[in-house]
């Protein structure tokens, strides 16, 4: 587990250079924020806590440092390197992975505290399975646009697009509405869940074949150093 947070801090140190601080006051605010509005509100809004907690920091500091992971050794001159180690593709997908890792233990951990201060008032797996979705689903769509164009700021331009093409699915509230539908402790009503499960069935697939287009990018080395 230690090499694991390991391996994290320093692929997001690489990731984020000196922007690191920057990004992590942000999201400190942010989540802050959120803590102080969830002690002094009776009832946490579920939704709120969904969009600001997970999704927000995800767009605004979690792309722009996804949008890097590639970029980051084309531009110190090692990308020959890294695509000719035996596990390329893996050293990829662990820098990527550290970058959503983190957004996502995020947004869990204040579903969690929101749902136990709400006395279990939503469906608290509903939002953990959609974190997941979307943080796979950020994590392939950067990675397919990174091992293809060769600057940060176009792979960051190209994965937006991606995302706002994809908003009806990727901006789908896996909450229901508290006075109009009927849902536990744990999961929405079958009726309720459907719009929701839609949403999640299109993310995983889009993350599945970015992420099959990503790997076969890879196994070809020399059309990323062209």
């Amino acid at each position: 587990m230690r090499d694991l947070f390991r391996s994290m801090r320093l692929s997001l140190s690489l990731l984020l250079g000196r922007r690191l601080v920057l990004f992590a006051v942000i999201d400190v605010l942010v989540v802050g924020f959120l803590l102080l509005q969830m002690l002094l509100e009776s009832e946490a809004d579920a939704g709120a806590l969904y969009r600001y907690a997970f999704l927000l920091p995800s767009l605004l500091l979690a792309l722009p440092a996804l949008a890097g992971m590639v970029d980051l050794e084309r531009r110190a001159g090692c990308l020959d390197l890294a695509l000719s180690a035996p596990a390329a593709e893996a050293y990829f997908i662990r820098r990527a992975g550290a970058v959503c890792a983190v957004t996502a233990l995020q947004g869990y951990l204040v579903m969690i505290l929101g749902w136990c201060l709400n006395a279990f008032g939503f469906p608290l797996l509903a939002p953990l399975i959609q974190i997941l979705a979307v943080s796979l689903f950020l994590a392939t769509v950067s990675l397919f646009w990174a091992v293809r164009l060769r600057t940060s700021g176009a792979v960051w331009l190209a994965s937006a697009v991606t995302v706002a093409l994809m908003s009806p699915w990727f901006f789908t509230n896996p909450i229901p509405q508290r006075l109009t539908a009927r849902y536990g402790s744990l999961l929405p009503g079958a009726e309720e869940s459907l719009p929701w499960l839609r949403s999640l069935a299109i993310l995983a697939v889009g993350a599945a074949l970015f992420y099959l287009y990503a790997r076969r990018r890879l196994r070809r080395p020399e059309r990323m150093l062209s």
